[in-house]
This record gives C-alpha cells, structure tokens and sequence, in this order.
C-alpha cells in the first residue's frame, strides 16, 4: 500500500499514472550510490537523514521508507492506493524508479520527485471489501506491506486467474439474506458432476484437488483454489451452464452458442444424459440464492478457448 498523504494526490496519481515518495532533498543518485546490501545502505542513509534534519525523531523509519520505495518495490509488484475518502485504486507498476525533477515546482500537484510509473488494473470501495480485508488500512506508513491481504486484492482485480501455479475462481456471493446449510450441498453436486464428466473424458481431476474459502460477512465470497486448472475449469463451465441455462455467452453484439464445439458440446451432453434434472435445479436454485453470477473473466477464457477450438479447426 502506497499512500496518497490523505487523498491529497490521489487524484494525481490516477490521472497521470505514478506513485511518488518524499524527501526530495535525497536524490535518487544518491539513493542508487549507497552499499548494495541493504542493512548498510539503510544505516548509510539513516545517517545522512540525521545529519540533514535532526529534527526528525525517527530517522531509521523515514531511510527505510524511503529505501523501500526505490529498491523493494518492483515492475509487475501490485499497489493499492487509499483515497482521503471510501474510493481506492488497484494498480500495477510498470516501470523503474526515477525522478522527476520539474515535480517540486508543480502548483497544485504531487511535489515528490522520486517515482514509479503504473497502470490502474480496478477502482473500488473500502466498504465492498471484506471486514478482514479493512485491517490493511491500519497501518499509517507512507509504505506499508499488505501481502497477507493479497487474495482479497487479487479478487478485486479479477475473479478467474492464475497465480502460483494455482487458478482461481472467486464467486461473488451478492445476497445480504440468511445462507441454508443445503445451498453448499447442492455446490458440492456440482464437484461430483465435474469428477463425472472428467472421469468420462479422460480427463485428470477429483474435487480432492480443490481448496475453498468462504467469506460471509455482508456480501462474501465463495473462492476455488487448485494446481489443476483443467478441472477447475470444468467446475466454472458448470456454473456458465446452470447459470446461463444452456452453454450461450453474449459476446459484444452477438450471441455466442459454444454448444457447438469440442469439449463444450461434451459437457453439454453430458449434463442432458447423465444429470437429473432436479440436480441441476436445486444446483441453480443454490446459486440464485447467494446471487452468484459466472464470473466476467472466466466468461472472457472460455470465449477465447472456442476461438482457438474454431482456429485449429479451420487450420486442419
């Protein structure tokens, strides 16, 4: 988490894509000439701070602020950036550290000369976050790590990813209503329907292979965690088939019937011949009530694994 020192450049840093620190009168060659190990450059710069304002009560924690941001932080690392008020912004950096030195003179803008490009991957609200996920806000450092929060940050940027050689599927869980203990017997069909049709198929993957995590505070979350994204996979195409009533996406203008091909007209027979009806009804009815809809991302993959289905079709 980098913060914005009460909202005060949040807007800056969205609209012209960076995060900064300060302290300008420490120049980032200077910061690039410290000892590369870090303990030793952390004491180097820890004496300068004191010699420069020994006014500062802490100066250990403004060097090692400041050391962070420039040798810590890292390209493809994941920032969440707090407003002053409930919006918030996830994003990515996407470049090395530099200075800009035109920014202390800027009126009305964010003086900090030490920075890092990035793009914003989500804007949000602190009050769609879980109660768990709102401890990270705490801690009140310029610079603060929230990696103990990452699953609930990753959610909020995408709910179908890969991560760690594991994929994710992050279920939105949308009603505020009281949650029957039956409606995750009827999600646990939907395994033993996916460990069916992998069986069938020859398809490798048992529900042995899936860790889950529920979050019901408010409105939650239902999250599939495995190393077997085939398997996981087929899990989501279940939830697009009860969902959806059928195997159809809307694509832009279009509609997209992917019953047609390959592994999707598998599964669609298979739902038709060795389901029961009642099965899939009371599976749809579960869903309904926690108000999960398919996941957008996992919609987007799907779409693309029919593309590339027609594509090596029409190649052969």
């Amino acid at each position: 988490m980098v913060r914005t020192m009460g909202g005060a450049y949040y807007n800056d840093f969205i609209e012209n894509k960076f995060i900064a620190i300060g302290h300008n009168e420490f120049l980032l060659h200077t910061i690039n000439n410290l000892d590369a190990d870090y303990n030793k450059a952390l004491n180097e710069l820890r004496n300068q701070v004191i010699a420069q304002h020994n006014e500062i009560e802490r100066p250990g924690h403004v060097a090692n602020q400041i050391l962070r941001f420039c040798r810590e932080l890292a390209i493809g690392d994941v920032v969440v950036l707090p407003s002053g008020s409930s919006q918030l912004s996830i994003c990515r950096i996407t470049g090395d550290v530099f200075e800009d030195v035109e920014a202390e003179n800027a009126i009305g803008h964010c003086p900090f000369m030490k920075r890092r490009p990035i793009e914003i991957l989500n804007t949000t609200y602190r009050y769609s976050l879980s109660p768990k996920a709102q401890l990270m806000f705490n801690s009140r450092h310029p610079i603060s790590d929230i990696s103990n929060y990452a699953m609930f940050i990753d959610d909020m940027v995408s709910d179908y990813y890969n991560k760690d050689n594991e994929t994710h599927i992050a279920l939105k869980i949308n009603t505020d209503n009281e949650v029957s203990a039956s409606v995750f017997y009827n999600i646990q069909e939907l395994f033993k329907i996916t460990e069916d049709f992998c069986r069938e198929n020859g398809i490798e993957g048992n529900s042995n292979e899936v860790s889950m995590k529920v979050q019901m505070e408010s409105k939650g979350m239902l999250h599939f965690i495995s190393h077997n994204k085939g398997f996981l996979a087929i899990l989501g195409l279940g939830i697009l088939f009860l969902n959806g009533g059928g195997l159809k996406i809307k694509c832009g203008d279009f509609n997209l019937d992917l019953s047609t091909d390959g592994i999707f007209r598998k599964f669609e027979e298979h739902m038709d011949r060795k389901v029961d009806r009642q099965i899939r009804l009371s599976i749809k009815e579960s869903l309904d009530s926690l108000e999960i809809k398919t996941p957008e991302d996992y919609k987007k993959a799907v779409i693309e694994l029919y593309k590339t289905q027609n594509q090596n079709r029409n190649n052969y």
